[in-house]
């Protein structure tokens, strides 16, 4: 017989190990212990003869005692799976079973019919990655079920196929991936068609794995139903909608902070999205035919907007951001490859005196001008802004007929040289309308 596969107690050695529960450790003590102690105890009590076992199952037994035992404890087992076929045996009188402080990765196969009067199955403080609910499918009596403080990053909902009688759902744990699959647990917490089980232990669960790191799941999964329904993803705007982050409120407040991206790029747009979640930070719209900032203005959908990326599309002037409020506030803005000519260069540097959130401006691949009338000014921007411009060398002037300086970066203009040929020009014009003049005072 397997050394580890039986814990069956004769009357002898129940007395025997009754006698050592009473006079050395404690039932309780057993498993608390961080190493294996390779024995058994066992105690009969008021509510069930209990028995518990650390480090394996070590002792051979009559088969007549299987039918004392009401509550098992295994902890410490020496195998990185368990099989509840191979590893344990009838058990007719068996109601609350525990396997926990081990290092079991899987369940193997499912727990047998012979314990179909199983009340409570602990299987906590493993390091289950996966479970499967077909697992207990033959554990029609299971009222309890505790998975708290494993390694499981996803489960779906219990059904009643296989647990008809659940009452309790134990999940506590750090691992959770947050998205999609969780939205059952929200059903907790709604009067309508609430679950009939309840997780017992929600306010434990904390998102792992991939994104909202050490942020409790229930917060989370709601920022992502809400988005999920606010999202902007039928027709016209196909957008898609991200939660990239989930910060916490300063100070002593727990409020959690959505960090939103709504990408609705390249999808033939005329115009910007009229909604948008609830505290979107980012807008792509790259590769679209956008030609108007309006709602950047006057749409309250965008009153949290922090990012926009607007990059070729067909905006010809920013001049209606003026002393605008999200022009102080926005913290990227990019606008390359647009048909912009000139920019409001006082108006963008009193802002950005005021705004401390901006980080990146980019306004490369447009067709600039470089007259003496814009380009020295737009040129001293640059440079005082050139820390948070990205594009800098891609920022060149436009062709011109007879423009010697076609594509040079409008940062490395000659201004001296820029400024005379214009006043040359000027003075030729002026030249020319004279002698025009003088013609026909002559005739």
């Amino acid at each position: 017989m397997d050394a580890f596969h039986m814990v069956v107690l004769t009357s002898a050695t129940v007395l025997s190990l009754y006698r050592v529960v009473s006079a050395g450790t404690k039932l309780g003590e057993l498993c608390s212990s961080s190493t294996p102690q390779n024995k058994c105890l066992s105690a009969n009590k008021t509510d069930g003869y209990r028995v518990a076992c650390s480090g394996g199952f070590r002792e051979d037994y009559s088969i007549e005692d299987y039918f004392l035992f009401q509550m098992l404890t295994l902890c410490h087992w020496p195998l990185d799976h368990f099989d509840p076929v191979m590893s344990l045996r009838p058990y007719p009188k068996l109601v609350k079973l525990t396997i926990t402080k081990s290092k079991i990765k899987e369940i193997v196969g499912e727990f047998p019919e012979f314990l179909h009067n199983v009340k409570t199955l602990n299987l906590s403080h493993l390091n289950l990655e996966r479970v499967k609910y077909s697992t207990f499918k033959y554990l029609t009596s299971l009222e309890v079920l505790d998975l708290s403080y494993n390694k499981l990053n996803h489960l779906y909902s219990p059904t009643t196929e296989y647990l008809p009688k659940l009452k309790q759902l134990w999940l506590a744990g750090e691992f959770w991936f947050c998205k999609s699959d969780l939205f059952w647990l929200l059903q907790l917490h709604v009067s309508k068609d609430p679950l009939t089980f309840k997780v017992m232990d929600s306010n434990r669960m904390t998102c792992g794995g991939y994104k909202y790191i050490g942020k409790p799941v229930i917060p989370v999964l709601r920022l992502l139903s809400d988005l999920e329904k606010e999202c902007p993803s039928s027709p016209p705007d196909y957008c898609v909608c991200t939660l990239d982050n989930v910060v916490r409120g300063r100070g002593v407040s727990f409020y959690l902070h959505p960090v939103i991206t709504v990408d609705c790029s390249y999808r033939d747009l005329k115009m910007l999205p009229k909604i948008l979640p609830h505290n979107t930070t980012t807008l792509l719209v790259q590769g679209n035919q956008i030609s108007t900032l309006d709602d950047l203005l006057t749409n309250r959908y965008y009153t949290k907007l922090l990012d926009i990326h607007l990059d070729y599309n067909r905006i010809s002037s920013i001049s209606i951001l003026e002393g605008s409020h999200w022009l102080s506030h926005c913290r990227v803005m990019s606008f390359k490859g647009n048909n912009l000519t000139s920019v409001p260069t006082y108006a963008l540097d009193n802002a950005f005196q005021r705004n401390r959130n901006i980080v990146q401006l980019y306004l490369g691949a447009n067709p600039w001008r470089c007259n003496c009338l814009f380009a020295p000014a737009f040129q001293d921007f640059l440079v005082k802004y050139q820390s948070l411009i990205m594009d800098l060398s891609d920022i060149k002037c436009s062709y011109q007929q007879n423009d010697e300086y076609y594509l040079t970066p409008i940062h490395d203009l000659p201004r001296n040289t820029l400024c005379r040929n214009s006043a040359t020009d000027m003075v030729n014009f002026w030249d020319s309308l004279n002698v025009l003049l003088a013609s026909l005072i002559v005739v």
